[in-house]
């Protein structure tokens, strides 16, 4: 299996939308996607409960999961 650059559980960041109608969500990684010839693909719930798949180059990591 591949190595994941963020963990579920972590808080990221990210921007969602276009140029002019776009908006910075924060959410925790719910889900990963390996892909073996594009950036890897990660689930992120939000505040509003609503889930977005995300590429790793857009996300932002503002905490680590705590693993103990």
């Amino acid at each position: 299996m591949g190595y994941f650059h963020y963990n579920i559980g972590d808080l990221v960041e990210f921007v969602e939308g276009r140029v002019g109608a776009s908006r910075k969500r924060t959410g925790i990684i719910i889900e990963q996607s390996f892909r073996f010839t594009k950036d890897d693909k990660y689930k992120i719930k939000t505040q509003d409960d609503k889930d977005y798949w995300v590429s790793r180059p857009r996300l932002t990591l503002l905490s680590k999961v705590v693993k103990g």
